[in-house]
């Protein structure tokens, strides 16, 4: 089994329309879809985060109330991932949310803060690490794809490429991940540079790369120059290539 992130956290209020107006006006989340069940006379709100994680916001009739205080065991809380802890402390503030005096994190010297909602279920603020240039980052991992060494390398190959990776070549041939790996650990090697490169972020786990990339010439073939276009996504932590294309210019 692989499990590849939290899909989405369950959350059962006691006044629906109150819990809906914080996590839709305060919090800020989308609306999916809102449901009600007349059997179980329960409403059922699905929220997305911008990550593509839920949260489906319950309404039952005579729910027991949640234990806060003590802290009992099971599920402590619900932590979100913030930019700048301080000033979405001050944002909730603004909006006459009670937020606890920031903390730093003694691991991982991160700050973090608590508030709760409706229901005092205790919610955490937590300041992200700071993510590499994701321009540069891209850049570098394109450029990799160029050398001599990582195009004779499958490991290196395989770390860079995703698994359902394909690629529409040039000649208009359509290549597999598997395809290309052995292909390239016999080509005759050309030098290669890039111009013009330009990062369009898609959404949180996704970006398109476009740049011109030139080839120069070998007595096997002569040099080119082609418009390149490649898709990164990013899944466990790791941005590895989707997809590439490659369409020729006129010499």
């Amino acid at each position: 089994m692989q499990l590849e992130r939290i899909h989405h956290v369950a959350i059962i209020c006691s006044d629906y329309p109150a819990s809906k107006r914080f996590y839709t006006e305060v919090l800020g989340l989308r609306v999916i879809a809102e449901n009600y069940r007349a059997a179980r006379d329960s409403y059922k709100l699905d929220l997305a985060l911008p990550d593509g994680s839920q949260i489906e916001l319950f309404s039952f009739p005579d729910a027991p109330a949640r234990l806060t205080r003590p802290e009992a065991q099971g599920l402590r809380h619900l932590s979100f991932e913030v930019p700048d802890v301080q000033a979405a402390a001050a944002e909730l503030a603004s909006k006459g949310i009670a937020v606890e005096p920031l903390r730093t994190d003694d691991f991982t010297g991160k700050r973090f803060t608590f508030f709760a909602d409706p229901d005092g279920l205790p919610l955490e603020l937590y300041e992200a690490a700071p993510e590499e240039d994701l321009d540069a980052l891209l850049l570098k991992l394109e450029g990799a794809l160029h050398l001599r060494e990582v195009r004779a390398s499958a490991a290196r190959l395989e770390e860079l490429l995703d698994d359902d990776f394909h690629e529409l070549g040039v000649s208009g041939t359509v290549w597999t991940r598997d395809a290309i790996i052995e292909a390239l650990r016999d080509e005759a090697f050309s030098e290669r540079t890039m111009s013009d490169f330009r990062v369009l972020r898609m959404g949180p786990d996704v970006a398109l790369v476009t740049y011109r990339a030139h080839r120069e010439a070998i007595p096997q073939r002569p040099g080119a120059d082609s418009l390149r276009s490649s898709l990164w996504r990013r899944r466990s932590g790791r941005w590895r290539m989707a997809f590439h294309q490659g369409t020729p210019l006129p010499l």
